[in-house]
């Protein structure tokens, strides 16, 4: 469940060019730039970054695509906003919106062809699981100066979409709260909720909308991007059509996922993952304790474990997951694919997981499926790197097959000739295979936005 935005792919081979010449939109969503009142969501809004097309393309260049040769400039606007938690509580959360400003020539070329006048085109883009507060996306770009939140720069600054980067619940300025992960209930509504107060504010300072809306999200996004999804077809929002979703490397069933992962002799890929998930759900089910499901003895202090404040390894570390011993870690042993679940779970929850349908960690995850009850009513395209070892590709395979009795959904397999060859810093094909899903996903947005794709 990496987020990872390191590298860039063959996808993004001439996508300056498709994503520039597209940027507007179709002309059948355009219109007066009237929207939703989001008065209710909106609560401030501070400019963090102003930055122009030269700076901006220098930026692409050095982060996304080496040889593009356009850009837009970009202003980064941190959002505060009002959402609701997943026991109903009411939370002033944060994010980040990225929002594109075209050159004086990009103008004139419009102009010159007969296109309409630049109208903005929005992405909802829901990140993968973070670990530490530092890592939101609105604390990336205020703590780091420039643009630096790789997937804002690719879709607003190389591909000129309005980018909407929810931090979540747990992250941000809501940081005192626990993060309801892999939870759908809280998950749609504070990413559509920033929609929202993301759309008044572009209103109140005179962007130009089209009214189409993109989601994305890769792992944990891509599980949020089509809770989110079902949110707007089940009429969450006002005035928006929502023209696709890119769900990448989703862990769509959490069930089915859990089924695999959670088994005695079964060896942890990413056990800070699992951690989080019992983590979350007995915090926010009363009927779930986590001493009941975890080794580690102290209930409190499993829970500070994931409060922000640490790494994936200082997880590892405290759970015993590691060989750590107080100097250093003896060959590359962080706790990634070392140990068994039985070294984080107790025997007695595996054994009842693994054989009671009514375990009631087994009912939770079935309740937070990501696409439950739902028939998609616009395109779908899970798109999933084959031989993912942290989210199975099985996940995006079975979702693609139950949902697709409309025709909306494509799968998008990338076999991993595609993507970038490991590294001892990036061994995971789960973390690297994110730029070549990333450009993928934006330039079938871009061939949606340019009526290319009908």
């Amino acid at each position: 469940m990496i987020k990872s935005m390191k590298n860039s792919s063959k996808y993004l081979l001439a996508l300056s060019m498709i994503a520039l010449l597209s940027a507007c939109g179709t002309d059948g969503n355009t219109g007066a730039n009237s929207v939703e009142d989001g008065s209710a969501q909106l609560v401030g809004a501070t400019v963090v970054d102003d930055v122009n097309a030269t700076t901006m393309l220098a930026v692409i260049q050095a982060k996304i695509d080496a040889n593009a040769t356009n850009a837009f400039a970009y202003k980064a606007v941190k959002i505060t906003y009002n959402t609701v938690g997943e026991n109903g509580e009411l939370i002033v959360a944060s994010g980040l919106l990225t929002i594109p400003t075209p050159t004086a020539g990009y103008v004139a070329y419009r102009a010159s062809t007969g296109q309409t006048p630049f109208s903005v085109s929005m992405i909802c883009e829901n990140h993968g699981t973070i670990f530490t507060n530092a890592e939101a996306p609105s604390n990336v770009e205020v703590t780091n100066g420039l643009p630096d939140y790789s997937s804002a720069v690719l879709m607003t600054g190389l591909a000129g979409f309005a980018s909407i980067n929810p931090d979540y619940i747990g992250y941000g300025d809501s940081n005192d709260i626990a993060h309801p992960y892999m939870l759908k209930k809280a998950s749609a509504r504070s990413s559509v909720d920033m929609i929202k107060a993301s759309m008044k504010y572009m209103q109140d300072n005179g962007i130009a909308l089209n009214h189409q809306l993109y989601i994305s999200g890769y792992s944990q996004g891509g599980y949020n991007a089509i809770a989110t999804a079902q949110s707007v077809d089940d009429g969450a929002i006002d005035n928006v059509s929502l023209m696709g979703v890119a769900a990448m490397a989703g862990p769509h069933s959490v069930e089915s996922l859990a089924n695999i992962e959670i088994n005695a002799s079964r060896t942890m890929v990413y056990p800070a993952f699992l951690g989080y998930l019992a983590d979350s759900y007995s915090y926010y089910n009363d009927d779930v304790n986590v001493t009941d499901l975890v080794l580690f003895p102290d209930a409190t202090g499993y829970h500070n474990l994931f409060n922000g404040s640490n790494d994936n390894v200082t997880i590892h570390v405290n759970l015993g997951l590691t060989d750590f011993n107080g100097t250093g870690f003896p060959g590359s042993d962080y706790g990634f694919g070392t140990h068994t679940a039985n070294e984080l779970f107790k025997d007695s929850f595996i054994t009842d997981y693994q054989n009671n349908l009514n375990n009631v960690m087994r009912q939770k995850f079935i309740e937070n499926k990501s696409y439950n009850n739902w028939t998609p009513k616009t395109k779908v395209n899970l798109i999933h790197c084959i031989a993912d070892e942290i989210i199975p590709f099985s996940m995006s395979l079975t979702a693609s097959q139950e949902l697709n009795s409309t025709g909306q959904v494509t799968l998008s397999p990338i076999p991993s000739s595609y993507i970038p060859a490991a590294s001892a810093t990036d061994p995971f094909v789960h973390g690297r295979c994110a730029g070549t899903a990333y450009g993928a996903a934006v330039k079938w947005f871009a061939a949606i936005r340019s009526g290319d794709i009908k």
